[in-house]
């Protein structure tokens, strides 16, 4: 625990803190059907785990690795256009994003409208 009112560089006390910090433990083992009784048994003596925390699944483990999919594909046509965010109209025809205002509100729809209005802003 950090406290930020206490600390004057945030920053260097969370970099400190970081290699102290303590994962949590395990509290389910997932595996696939394929996986062998005696590889079980070993993961769930390494993690402190019961048969009760065992779960195994028909398909794969780990979901979040089929994210890296779309990468290992080398056709761009079966891949969606990078989406690039618009900037409202009102923010296109002037200078500033000051002037833009003045002449009325104006609501940015995330992500689908670029946030360098709100950088600008806080440039200018």
């Amino acid at each position: 625990f950090v406290d930020e009112e206490e600390v004057k560089n945030l920053r260097a006390k969370i970099q400190g803190e970081l290699p102290q910090r303590h994962f949590g433990d395990a509290v389910r083992l997932e595996v696939a059907n394929s996986c062998s009784e005696a590889m079980t048994q070993f993961l769930l003596g390494q993690f402190s785990l019961s048969e009760s925390d065992l779960y195994r699944v028909a398909g794969p483990v780990n979901l979040v690795r089929l994210m890296q999919v779309p990468d290992w594909v080398l056709r761009n046509d079966l891949k969606f256009v990078p989406f690039t965010p618009g900037i409202p109209k009102a923010l296109q025809k002037c200078h500033s994003v000051f002037d833009s205002i003045r002449g009325g509100d104006i609501l940015l729809h995330h992500p689908y409208q670029s946030f360098n209005p709100v950088i600008e802003l806080l440039e200018q």
